[in-house]
């Protein structure tokens, strides 16, 4: 059933087509069968009456199409169209000097005592406008122009002013295309059949483009073209300018400028109407439906930000997991630490893990980055910080600086980003000897030592940062070594604890070292307090953390 439809569908423009064609023919034999009773009939006055109407009516309709296609010409700057446009223009004024130069009519310039003036202005009417169309399918509809709209109109009313000057009061310069009491001449019929072989090739050119597209334009155009090319075999048959064949010519015009005007009015003016009218009534639809989406939508989000923070949830105490649940301690020396991401994961890490008997590891670091980027580098350190040798039976503890330099090894053969980097420090307390020995992978901020009668020392941490150079540079990571004594501290940190930015965007740079030279005398669990809070202090009410902040203090007893 479907098939038998789209079946009808394809053949319903082609029927149009033939049965214009067969209207057309059986209206040329009706012509030349009666063509001597029409001029019995239809007298002089009578004749001009109708001429006058259909002529006019043609004028008026090359007037609207050239106005069209001018006015939308600053928005679509399509050639074609306004190549289309100058040619129904073009048509049009010479249509218009066509009819008041009519033989019968009064005088227009010089008198109208011949045919020839009307006949000539008519062909070269009808030369440049077949012209026209073929240059209007010729020309690819994307095509687009830069020029001017209005010259193309000074441009075609130059060329309209030098052929009525020519014609009226030039016309030897023009061969004659009608000699009164003979009728057409030569010239003027070979005129016409060029102008029908040129309309011909311009509706084989069609004929091909509508087969492809199916648009109704082309379908219209094929139509008008049809009903020209007869409108032209009829001027080529015509004896007497108020015979049949003369009348039918300008019947077939007329008909066929109306189809174009229908053509062009479609596309240019209804089409976009008519999509203007979709849109709107798609734009209230969506309207109607929006706070419904909206609802749909933001459940769905909300969903998915529920997901997500459960993943981040989760992640956020898998990166706990690497902090120490209890810090050693020992007789020798005691550890206090306050951990405070910026945001659900953090970008900081710290461990105190016991090596032997005698040897405590530390290590502080920072990573580029925050949130879920940098919570998956500080799983890597942390993984990948190797105190000891794999080997059990002979344990060996790794000095500082072959720890980080394996460290960067390792780091060099992952797939992170070249702009990842991470800054620590590692070391070992001896707790017999009371030394720490540590190693500086770039840490931003350095450790200060407190020593018990008030002295502020800061450590040097100069050193290389853990970075994806390995292909062109291998650090080496100095070990050095710190003598403490009973009462002596190390404060371990970030730079958040000191940099970090409030609400007005300013820097804290909370002076550590003052704050810490007036507290020595208190225990590491009490400066950590005073820390904190001081931190706090300098923070405002209601600021949030714009950086991760770790703090560690170690503590010789």
């Amino acid at each position: 059933m479907e098939t038998n439809i789209k079946a009808t569908k394809s053949l319903k423009p082609i029927i149009g087509i033939i049965s214009v064609i067969i209207i057309s023919i059986a209206l040329f034999i009706f012509a030349a069968y009666f063509n001597q009773i029409f001029i019995k009939i239809m007298s002089v006055n009578s004749y001009l009456t109708w001429h006058i109407i259909f002529e006019f009516a043609s004028v008026l309709v090359s007037f609207s199409i050239f106005t069209v296609t001018f006015f939308i010409y600053e928005e679509s700057k399509s050639l074609k169209m306004i190549i289309l446009g100058c040619a129904f223009l073009t048509m049009g004024s010479l249509d218009f000097l066509h009819t008041l130069s009519f033989q019968g009519m009064s005088h227009f310039f010089i008198a109208n005592t011949s045919a020839n003036r009307a006949t000539t202005f008519w062909i070269i009417s009808r030369t440049l406008g077949s012209f026209g169309f073929l240059a209007t399918v010729i020309i690819p509809t994307n095509v687009k122009s830069n020029i001017k709209k209005k010259n193309f109109v000074i441009i075609t009313s130059l060329i309209l002013l030098a052929i009525f000057l020519t014609v009226t009061y030039f016309p030897k310069f023009i061969p004659e295309m009608f000699i009164e009491g003979q009728g057409l001449t030569r010239e003027k019929i070979i005129m016409e059949f060029i102008i029908i072989f040129v309309m011909s090739i311009t509706l084989f050119i069609t004929v091909i483009e509508y087969k492809d597209t199916k648009r109704r334009r082309e379908y219209l155009f094929i139509i008008a073209l049809i009903f020209s090319i007869f409108s032209e075999l009829a001027f080529v048959s015509y004896a007497n300018v108020y015979d049949a064949y003369n009348y039918l010519g300008h019947l077939y015009k007329f008909i066929a400028y109306m189809i174009l005007y229908k053509a062009i009015y479609i596309e240019n003016v209804s089409i976009p109407y008519r999509e203007m009218i979709k849109v709107k009534n798609e734009l209230k639809e969506y309207s109607e439906n929006l706070n419904f989406i909206v609802k749909q939508r933001t459940k769905e989000l909300e969903e998915a930000n529920r997901l997500l923070m459960n993943d981040i949830e989760y992640a956020k105490e898998m990166q706990r997991l690497f902090l120490p649940i209890q810090m050693p301690q020992d007789k020798t020396v005691t550890f206090n630490a306050r951990y405070i991401p910026a945001k659900h994961l953090s970008g900081d890490f710290y461990n105190v893990l016991r090596l032997d008997e005698k040897n405590i590891g530390i290590y502080i670091g920072d990573v580029s980055g925050h949130g879920v980027s940098a919570a998956m580098l500080t799983i890597f350190a942390n993984q990948n910080i190797k105190p000891t040798t794999d080997d059990e039976l002979n344990l060996e503890i790794i000095s500082p600086g072959f720890v980080l330099k394996n460290l960067y090894k390792s780091f060099n053969k992952t797939n992170f980003k070249t702009e990842t980097y991470i800054v620590m420090l590692y070391g070992v307390f001896n707790t017999k000897e009371r030394t720490f020995t540590y190693a500086s992978a770039g840490i931003n901020v350095s450790p200060i030592i407190i020593k018990k009668n008030g002295e502020i020392i800061e450590m040097n941490v100069k050193g290389f940062p853990i970075c994806k150079l390995g292909d062109y540079f291998m650090p080496y990571f100095d070990d050095r070594t710190v003598q403490l004594e009973s009462g002596d501290k190390i404060v371990f940190y970030t730079d958040g604890l000191v940099e970090s930015k409030n609400t007005n965007k300013n820097h804290i740079l909370m002076n550590i070292n003052e704050l810490l030279q007036t507290n020595f005398i208190l225990s590491s669990s009490e400066l950590e307090e005073i820390i904190i809070k001081n931190f706090y202090k300098h923070m405002g009410r209601n600021n949030k953390l714009t950086d991760d902040v770790t703090l560690l203090i170690l503590e010789v007893k």
